[in-house]
């Protein structure tokens, strides 16, 4: 087992004669409890029913004692505290308890998860997953292909798609929200996008049909709605 690992461009050195490459984790599988469920499962006698439901519960005695400002430690995982947000002061004493508010989880791994960690092989991956090789084109045909079967994509699937990093992905959904491509039917801070009609496989809207100059016409093709004139009038009377 090895860690597979791609070498990125670093931000700031983008755009520059000077650059600066960093290693990232080049990993896009995602283990959730229902696997970690039945892999202790089968290297124990508990059931599968069981290990979710103390998984679940462990979560919610977590969440409880984080609300109470308590760190809570996990033998072997780690620390887990809150930390706060609240706007910059000059006077403390003038700031209000209800500004300042909830920020973030933060976490620092146990002293033994990093030592197991530390002795952990690494190997270049494969397969070259910057999203630099894509063009624009390329990424239009994907999602072609991609709502042919799905109705709404998020910037994780985009990620998945295009093997795209997380801000790469972003840059790319804001550039086609933009160009009128992808359309958001969800709130701005957690977007979900759909086809704008006329792109990835969605029929353009039709044409709105104008009316003929001076009136429209009738089942006869004669024009109506123009101002009856005088011997009109005098024709009805």
């Amino acid at each position: 087992m090895a860690i597979k690992f791609e070498f990125y461009e670093s931000p700031h050195t983008i755009g520059t004669d000077k650059k600066h490459y960093h290693a990232r984790v080049v990993n896009w599988q995602r283990i959730d409890t229902d696997h970690l469920a039945r892999e202790i499962h089968h290297s124990s006698s508990l059931t599968i029913a069981d290990i979710k439901a103390t998984l679940i519960s462990l979560s919610e005695k977590l969440v409880y004692h984080l609300k109470d400002g308590a760190r809570v430690h996990l033998e072997g995982i780690g620390y887990f505290h809150i930390s706060l947000a609240c706007p910059e002061t000059h006077s403390p004493q003038k700031t209000r308890a209800n500004k300042v508010k909830f920020k973030s989880v933060t976490f620092r791994a146990d002293k033994y998860l990093k030592k197991e960690l530390s002795a952990t092989k690494t190997e270049r991956s494969k397969y070259k997953p910057h999203s630099a090789s894509l063009t624009e084109e390329q990424i239009d045909l994907l999602l072609t292909e991609y709502f042919r079967t799905n109705n709404v994509l998020t910037r994780r699937v985009l990620e998945q798609l295009c093997m795209m990093k997380r801000a790469t992905a972003g840059r790319h959904m804001a550039r086609l929200a933009k160009e009128g491509k992808l359309r958001n039917i969800s709130i701005p801070h957690n977007p979900i996008y759909e086809p704008a009609p006329g792109f990835y496989g969605r029929e353009k809207l039709p044409e709105p049909v104008s009316e003929p100059e001076g009136g429209t016409t009738d089942g006869t093709g004669s024009e109506t709605g123009h101002r009856p004139t005088k011997e009109t009038i005098i024709e009805t009377i």
